[in-house]
């Protein structure tokens, strides 16, 4: 045993105590605390009524949940100082005592049912006090990380892990212990899925074979994974350390666990119980690694290490392969039949038998640095390494690989659109997620009936089992989905959920019902939610409900009935800590903005100019201070305050909010404390410092190199830019794009400042304009879910909605009417012949001219002529100015857009450009689309969509068309009065599944209609020459439906005598639209998944709200026949 120092806090470094120094300090603790979020992996088990007290016995906490949200502020140094003296006194006993372990709970969890479909199986999950789990992390930083002044680094052992290992990976990220799991096993599928294609196009792996290890956690052996860490640790520490090495293994691997708890559960949770006894007639220790503590992953990840080898033997499954910690996908190079995968199998489970049997005699014993009782009770406990022979493991060749699906291959990219459901910015995409997954759910739950009928007839080949356990899969997911969107939607109400809720998981038929619709995590999820969003006393009910129901599960088990009482049931504990959370939150900022009221009040109400040069001074001496002292001087959060960027964007980010009068927090609808109207110097640093990919390099290069003073920087925010920030945060993500964003709204907004320079008849295409598109755009990427597209794209789409149209601001250039280009010749020369009448008319004396009539006539014909440069000039423009705005950009982008990457000004540029261009010059070109760096084709499809769309009254003035009218030409008063009786356009999208389609024929199809909403009615017959083209319209109550058809030579049907006006007038005004709909629905077709068959539909919704002034319905009428007779 070491000798236990004096003193934690205040002892002198030393030589032989250098891992336990670094062990107990207060900055690995807090390192640790900063990090908990990320490795409490069952908020729900926490303890609920114990006390946590500090080492002085004052209450910290009522219970460990309370703890545990009261910690999320990792800024509250009065609570987080007394926890670290907690953590210190209880590091300190543990390893300075050979009988010290960590005591550690154990929750039994429903797992399903044993092949005799009576038999229950649990899946045991462990937890420990708050504080204990904190001190274990404590000790696992020192195995997984090297933290030193210049960051954190991987430690000798977990540079071991293989690059083909995806699960549970060590974050160098200080907030998080490990990777993100959501962003790793996405990872792990998409590499499984590239690769299975890759070698059915090359068959180099003509055998794919998918092992799961049978109850993995409990089979590892704690003393095989002491050896090994010791082992390869053994050249890394001095042998004084490698003492205190050898008690930190140790505790991070034995536990006891409290008899209470155990007696009830022994046969459920040892493998063989037999012989097992309590130690002390006290206590009982841990199967194998503990799952659901921190370091079980980690350590499972090492025992993979060695599993590994074993597998990768050419006897064995030696190939490509893929891990998620137990589980594994292999691709191997020989064909294989059963006998072949069933010999593979048993001689890796023979050799996994010998390999555990040699781990027991390794060089290092845990009796050196242990009690030899606790060493003894795991000598007793039958630790076996073994993979499923059939079931979970399995092969296919590799052109059946994944064949399984036969049609349903889509089906994983619709879990993965729907997985984030309260990510919608608008409430219609929910709704458009909601009737699809509805469709899905009754496809899905068809071909399940199917198979069902063939397993009830024992006629199920293992192919159909896979499709069937998969479909089994996709239906509870979808279930839960539709039921999530349902809420969200009102589609259908809380109190309905709940009966639902309770008619589905609370009173099934059978136990087999309830596994076959549910899948444990769904189960929680769902009655999570409903406490979340019911009252008190609705949570407390069902709580109840719950409880009662999983012990009436238990006791149908009669070999485990007793266990029904158990206070150690999963869910009766999880549901409990579910109606106590919501009590309970975190204000993340409270103690930073608590600390700001203290030392900077004085910043508060400083006039916004020296608002800047204050942040900037705090910028560069003060947080400067922080990051040499630590945050309020305390020196444990140094290495935090140095390497984390989340950190330091939270000290920054409230420091300058309250200097601003903006609350502090990490949303986007900023909200003012005081009337000062926020500039674009606040916004643009705001933006940063709210956004989770925070630099603090890059944020300091940015304020040094921000000119405050420019009157640019000073000029006030308007409400279409607050409105859009938050979009280009969430799909943009990168700070510097963000800010490029804001500085191109800013370069719109100036150029249109006062309207177009000469098309001062033209609705304004400005800022506001790109918002709208930019919200248009988003929201076709929604409900269109084939356009798949990347921050990269997302950016370089929101900067051509800005600038698509900016040559249209610009003046052109008058003199070009002495080029000798064929335009402008051909309109000279008839200007000319029509002057040179004009001149000799008004020369010829005419005696009896009273009246002076030539002089009027002149005057006529000058105005004539000006309005004929004007219509030569404004016909110009109009369609020149898609390639005109191209160019533009172009020529800009070492001037007025040199803020902006040149490498991608040239993508900006084509996609701007894109919006004039013929139809089937965008959806004819070739492509990899998403796979493409630049998704350039969706993008060209996406801006013409928006652009298209935005047709709404918003953009025109009633009383400015009034005064103008007689002034404007008749395409810009058609165009006028057409957006002025235009409510808005709407994309929304219905589904209807054929349940008679087989699943090759497309069952479902997926009508996407583009609503247009009027707010006037005239559906008068009108004669007309020619019909339309490629549509057909059906009159309905309220409504015009009109048809996309795919004919290219289709024409109307409807008789020319009897077409309204009103549809007629809709038709000419989009007439642009009706060929890009068209090309929309043959695109869809031709490349969208084998499930849905897209149709597409324009739906001219009318009302009588506006009273259209009579002149301006002729002018329309006058204008729809002049074009007709044009034809």
């Amino acid at each position: 045993m070491i000798k236990k120092p004096k003193t934690i806090e205040n002892k002198q470094q030393s030589k032989s105590h250098i891992l336990f120094d670094k062990i107990v300090s207060g900055q690995n603790i807090y390192n640790a605390i900063y990090s908990m979020e990320s490795y409490v992996f069952e908020k729900g088990l926490l303890d609920s009524h114990i006390p946590v007290k500090s080492i002085e016995g004052e209450i910290l906490a009522n219970n460990d949940l309370e703890l545990y949200y009261a910690l999320g502020d990792k800024f509250n140094h009065v609570l987080i100082s007394k926890v670290i003296k907690v953590c210190q006194q209880r590091l300190d006993k543990l390893l300075n005592s050979k009988d010290d372990l960590f005591e550690i709970s154990v929750y039994f969890k429903l797992k399903g049912l044993e092949d005799d479909k009576k038999t229950l199986k649990f899946r045991p999950l462990h937890t420990a006090r708050l504080t204990d789990m904190i001190c274990m992390v404590s000790i696992l930083m020192c195995l997984m990380f090297d933290d030193t002044e210049k960051g954190r680094k991987l430690s000798d052992l977990s540079k071991l892990i293989p690059h083909n290992f995806y699960g549970n990976i060590p974050s160098t990220d200080v907030q998080y212990l490990f990777k993100r799991w959501q962003t790793q096993y996405k990872d792990y599928t998409q590499s499984i899925i590239d690769h299975c294609r890759a070698y059915q196009n090359t068959h180099r792996f003509l055998t794919e074979v998918s092992l799961d290890i049978k109850n993995f956690f409990p089979s590892v052996s704690p003393q095989f994974l002491y050896d090994y860490i010791l082992e390869k640790l053994s050249a890394t520490y001095r042998q004084e350390d490698f003492d205190i090495l050898k008690i930190a293994v140790a505790k991070l691997l034995y536990f006891k666990i409290s008899r209470e708890n155990i007696d009830p559960w022994l046969s459920s949770y040892y493998v063989d119980a037999s012989g097992v006894k309590a130690i002390d007639d006290d206590y009982y220790m841990n199967c194998g690694v503990p799952q659901g503590l921190p370091q079980s992953y980690f350590f499972g990840n090492l025992c993979m290490i060695e599993v590994k080898k074993l597998l990768m033997k050419e006897e064995v499954f030696k190939g490509d392969a893929y891990f998620y910690v137990d589980d594994s996908v292999i691709y191997v190079q020989s064909e294989m039949n059963t006998d072949d995968f069933e010999k593979k199998i048993n001689i890796l489970n023979e050799s996994l038998v010998e390999f555990c049997k040699k781990s027991k005699n390794g060089e290092n014993a845990p009796s050196d640095v242990l009690d030899k009782k606790f060493v003894e009770f795991h000598d007793k406990l039958p630790y076996i390494i073994q993979f499923h022979e059939e079931g979970k493991s399995s092969f296919c060749h590799i052109d059946d690989a994944d064949n399984y699906l036969d049609g349903f291959q889509t089906l994983s990219r619709e879990t993965s659109k729907t997985a984030s459901l309260y990510e919608n910015l608008e409430d219609i995409d929910d709704e458009i997620s909601y009737k699809k997954l509805s469709v899905v759910k009754e496809l899905v739950e068809k071909e399940i009936a199917k198979l069902k009928e063939k397993e009830d007839k024992d006629n199920l080949k293992n192919k159909e089992a896979s499709r069937l356990k998969m479909l089994k899969r996709f239906k509870r997911f979808f279930l839960y989905r539709v039921r999530m969107l349902k809420l969200k939607t009102g589609e259908e109400s809380l109190e309905k959920l709940s009966e639902t809720f309770e008619d589905d998981f609370l009173k099934p038929k059978d136990l087999v019902e309830w596994f076959d619709k549910n899948e444990e995590e769904i189960f929680q999820s769902e009655y999570r939610l409903i406490i979340q969003k019911s009252s008190s006393n609705s949570g407390s009910k069902l709580e109840k409900q719950i409880e009662d129901f999983e012990k009436n599960t238990v006791k149908k088990d009669v070999k485990i009935a007793q266990v029904a009482e158990s206070d150690y049931l999963y869910f009766k504990k999880d549901v409990a800590n579910s109606v106590l959370m919501k009590g309970y939150v975190t204000d993340d900022y409270a103690s930073l903005k608590l600390w700001v009221k203290q030392n900077y009040c004085e910043f508060e109400g400083v006039p916004q100019k020296k608002q800047f040069e204050k942040f900037a001074s705090f910028l560069s001496k003060g947080f400067e201070e922080i990051l040499k002292t630590g945050f309020q001087a305390k020196g444990y959060t140094i290495f935090v305050a140095n390497n984390s960027s989340d950190y330091q964007r939270r000290i920054l980010n409230a420091f300058y909010s309250a200097s601003i009068g903006v609350l502090c927090a990490d949303f986007y609808p900023f909200v003012k404390s005081n009337s000062r109207k926020m500039n674009y110097t606040e916004l643009r640093i705001l933006i940063r410092l709210r956004n989770k990919m925070f630099d603090l390099k890059k944020f300091k290069a940015f304020i040094k190199n921000l000119e405050d003073h420019d009157i640019s920087n000073q000029m006030g925010i308007d409400m279409a830019l607050l409105s859009v920030v938050g979009t280009f945060v969430h799909f943009v993500r990168n700070p510097e794009w963000i800010d490029g964003l804001i500085l191109t709204h800013r370069i719109t907004k100036g150029l249109w400042y006062n309207g177009s320079k000469f098309l001062n008849s033209y609705t304004l295409h400005n800022e506001e304009h790109a918002v709208t598109l930019i919200n248009q755009a988003v929201h076709i990427v929604r409900t269109i879910d084939y356009f798949a597209i990347k921050p990269v794209d997302y950016y370089i789409l929101f900067l051509a909605c800005y600038l698509h149209d900016i040559s249209m601001v610009i003046h052109p250039d008058m003199y070009e009417l002495g080029s000798t280009n064929g335009d402008s010749m051909n309109f000279v020369s008839a200007q000319m012949l029509k002057m040179r009448e004009a001149v000799e008319k008004f020369f010829e004396a005419d005696d009896k001219d009273m009246k002076n009539a030539r002089m009027k006539e002149t005057g006529t014909f000058l105005v004539k002529v000006f309005e004929g440069v004007y219509d030569y000039f404004e016909n110009k423009v109009r369609r020149q100015h898609p390639k005109d705005s191209a160019d533009f950009i172009i020529a800009k982008s070492d001037s007025l857009l040199r803020y902006l990457e040149p490498a991608l000004l040239s993508f900006v540029s084509d996609v701007a450009a894109s919006h004039g261009s013929d139809v089937m010059d965008v959806y004819g070109l070739k492509s990899h689309a998403k796979n493409d760096t630049i998704s350039k084709k969706y993008l060209m499809i996406l801006i013409r969509l928006a652009d298209l769309f935005d047709v709404a009254n918003d953009r025109v003035n009633y009383h400015l068309l009034r005064q103008n009218l007689s002034f404007l030409s008749k395409d810009s008063k058609f165009h006028w009065i057409s957006h002025l009786v235009t409510d808005k356009l709407e994309l929304d999208a219905d589904y209807l599944h054929d349940k008679d389609a087989e699943l090759c024929k497309k069952p479902i199809t997926e009508t996407l209609i583009v609503t247009l909403q009027l707010n006037v009615k005239n559906l008068t017959a009108s004669k007309r020459i020619k019909r339309c083209s490629n549509c057909q319209s059906h009159l309905g109550k309220g409504y015009i439906d009109v048809d996309i058809m795919g004919d290219s030579e289709y024409e109307c049907s409807t008789n020319s005598n009897e077409c309204t006006l009103l549809c007629w007038w809709m038709m000419k005004k989009h007439e642009w639209l009706i060929p890009e709909l068209k090309a929309l629905n043959d695109y869809l077709f031709s490349v969208n998944n084998s499930l849905i068959r897209t149709a597409i539909k324009l739906r001219i919704k009318y009302d009588d709200a506006m009273k259209l002034d009579a002149d301006l319905l002729d002018s329309v009428s006058e204008y729809l026949q002049e074009k007709d007779c044009d034809v």
